[in-house]
């Protein structure tokens, strides 16, 4: 071996040391965090992975394929395993062939931002060409099978995602659907995933041991160098899932919408992510990117509890927005920061210190900052905050979110044509989940609390309706706690939203996650077909019937589509108590179809309106009402045109209720066929008009 090869060697076998030190201690602070038993889950999720072994979570009775290269079973795993099944000797597996290259974690996990809420994504690197696809959809069982057991029996949330690893390394990450990002952000997911790994089991990938500066030449020469055996080190041990010296400009406008759908689900930690793809557009990223300060400091010998992969981020997009944003913005970026942490430093911690790390770290930034304690604990309360002060929050947030998306779409238009590597499809789906929470409609429900991050239900609320005049119509009102307070005498700030009817704030209510069982209500109208019994009833139907759409889940062949009704919940209000001649009478007892006729017809009269409630499937939820005459006739009228065939046979399609006494209602099942018939008949006359065709 020459010595310049004796050097290089050398390096790479030293780089392999430090990341591996590197690496248990992020293992040592991923259990650190977490609680006694989901410690004991953590530790043994790799063996589970290893066997498959009856009466073992995971087990799949067909030829599954499993096994994690050079997975040995280590004191701590075989505690794990007696403490969970005492009763079950679990076999070693030494003998199965290794099916998974690398088992690892990437995201929070390990850094401050982790909590002992958090999930644990685990990130699998395997060969998908190698088995057969029946066997492959064995393991996509067995990875599902898993995640039920902890979250069943321990309610802890882990997640699979099954990578092959050519794909990988020529960065296809599948479609845009609700986890994977298709063309949107290709090598920027491999960035996050080196910077932020915790590997648990298999192989360790390349990336890891090569030096600073490393350059895509650069990078498949010394691979070169490993698989022919020119180093110390044993090829099988390394993982090549590619190189990531730079990234492309043309990658951050379609990691910027995937990044600005992602904020429905977690408003803060969107914002720093948003943030650094700014900073990542508008600077020079050729071998500095956030993956290579870490591993700068890693093979630069600083101390491990200095370094955290969150705060790394962070601190790089505070020192973009220090010289290029406002103060009001670089102050909304700290507070997402602090809230994205989960620690509440109290006072005496501000003053004193914390033996925590996480609390270390994040007491001197806030003395960088120079934040009181006022400020501190105001944060600290977050989730008893006001709904609208949450809400005012998400807002603030996402105007900066907004402003940092328009900066890198026009940056995008300049970089000529074929130089953007999101693709026209992506663009197209990404582009339609944005449209269903921004665009405003006629009678759409907004999705206000999709900007909160955490629990938005309410410990009580009330609906006031509020009149001038008792012919006056009124507004109605959906107030935070129970209050028996004129209007004017409300606080703004506890006034949630105002309608014109009481069905649309119910609506609103549910969609938005407001209600709970728990929920205490308070009904301030009188002379309403709603009353108090009805008002609890209605809330915990529609609420059971259809939740708050997460927009970043909604299915991509949903999106392609033209957007159509999922689910409709239709109120049909005959009066307060429910008349009579409403109840009495069997439909089964009709013997004609005259008989059948004036049965519904009469009924159909003597409604005095309907309200539809219906989420289409682009995850959008509308709300109208028809009052007077003829008008279920109208509202079928007007849903007709947006409702398929191939959902009128799902049992979720279709919800009725009826406000007044649950005993009077029995009888009223003829409704919800009735409108089912005449959806299907109206769809059976439009396809087979000539026009349809």
């Amino acid at each position: 071996m020459t010595d310049s090869k004796t050097k290089i060697s050398n390096t790479l076998f030293n780089n392999r040391q430090l990341f591996l030190r590197y690496n248990q201690f992020k293992i040592h602070r991923v259990l650190e965090t977490l609680s006694a038993t989901d410690r004991l889950v953590f530790t043994l999720i790799p063996r589970l992975l290893h066997i498959n072994q009856k009466g073992l979570p995971g087990y799949i009775q067909d030829d599954v394929p499993c096994g994690i290269y050079n997975f040995k079973i280590d004191r701590e795993c075989q505690l794990a395993a007696e403490r969970l099944f005492p009763n079950i000797i679990m076999r070693g597996g030494e003998n199965h062939s290794s099916f998974i290259d690398t088992v690892l974690l990437m995201g929070s996990t390990g850094s401050m931002a982790q909590s002992q809420k958090s999930d644990l994504d685990f990130t699998l690197f395997v060969d998908k060409q190698s088995i057969s696809p029946e066997r492959l959809n064995l393991f996509d069982q067995k990875l599902k099978l898993l995640e039920e057991w902890t979250w069943n029996t321990f309610n802890l949330e882990i997640h699979f995602f099954n990578n092959d690893i050519l794909d990988v390394k020529n960065n296809i990450f599948g479609e845009s659907d609700s986890e994977s990002t298709g063309s949107a952000q290709a090598k920027l997911l491999k960035e996050e995933m080196y910077r932020t790994a915790v590997i648990t089991g298999g192989k360790i990938p390349f990336w890891w041991i090569v030096p600073l500066n490393t350059d895509d030449r650069l990078y498949r020469n010394l691979c070169q160098l490993v698989q022919t055996n020119q180093t110390l080190l044993n090829p099988d041990d390394f993982l090549d899932i590619g190189n990531v010296d730079d990234i492309s400009q043309g990658e951050f406008f379609g990691g910027s919408i995937w990044t600005l759908i992602k904020s429905f689900k977690a408003p803060f930690k969107t914002l720093i992510k948003m943030s650094l793809l700014e900073e990542y557009m508008f600077n020079n990223t050729k071998s500095n990117l956030l993956c290579h300060d870490i591993k700068k400091k890693i093979f630069g010998g600083v101390p491990y509890e200095k370094i955290d992969a969150y705060k790394n981020l962070f601190e790089r997009v505070e020192k973009y927005f220090l010289t290029t944003k406002t103060e009001h913005e670089i102050d909304a970026l700290r507070i997402a920061f602090y809230l994205k942490t989960g620690s509440k430093v109290n006072n005496y911690e501000l003053i004193h210190g914390s033996m925590e790390p996480n609390k270390k770290m994040l007491i001197e930034l806030i003395n960088r900052w120079d934040w009181n304690s006022e400020k501190v604990e105001n944060l600290n309360s977050y989730l008893n905050w006001q709904m609208m002060k949450k809400v005012a929050l998400g807002n603030r947030m996402n105007q900066i979110l907004m402003n940092s998306y328009k900066k890198i779409s026009e940056a995008n238009t300049q970089l000529g044509p074929g130089k953007s590597l999101i693709t026209e499809r992506d663009t197209h789906l990404l582009g339609r989940k944005l449209f269903s929470f921004y665009r405003k409609a006629l009678n759409k429900v907004e999705n206000l609390f999709a900007l909160v991050d955490g629990e938005t239900s309410e410990k009580e609320l009330t609906f006031l309706l509020h009149q001038t005049s008792p012919a006056d119509k009124g507004t109605w009102y959906l107030i935070r706690g129970k209050t028996l307070a004129l209007l004017e005498l409300i606080p703004p700030e506890n006034i949630i939203k105002k309608a014109s009817t009481l069905q649309f704030l119910i609506a609103f209510t549910c969609f938005n996650n407001l209600y709970s069982d728990d929920t205490i209500l308070l009904l301030r109208a009188e002379q309403q077909s709603i009353k108090d019994q009805d008002l609890g009833a209605l809330l915990r139907d529609l609420s059971s019937f259809m939740a708050q759409v997460n927009i970043a889940d909604i299915p991509n062949e949903d999106l392609l589509a033209p957007a159509h009704i999922k689910q409709a919940f239709v109120i049909v209000d005959f009066g307060n108590p429910i008349p009579r001649e409403i109840t009495i009478g069997n439909i089964n007892e009709c013997k004609t179809n005259k008989e059948y006729s004036n049965y519904i017809t009469k009924r159909l009269d003597r409604i005095r309106s309907v309200v539809t409630i219906y989420l289409t499937s682009w995850g959008e939820l509308f709300c109208k009402t028809y009052s007077g005459i003829n008008c279920m006739g109208r509202c079928l009228k007007d849903i007709l045109p947006q409702t398929s065939s191939q959902v009128l046979d799902n049992p979720d399609y279709l919800k009725i209720f009826v406000p007044g006494s649950r005993r009077d209602t029995m009888n009223l099942f003829w409704i919800n066929t009735y409108i089912l018939k005449s959806l299907k008949s109206g769809i059976s006359k439009r396809e087979a008009s000539p026009s349809s065709k």
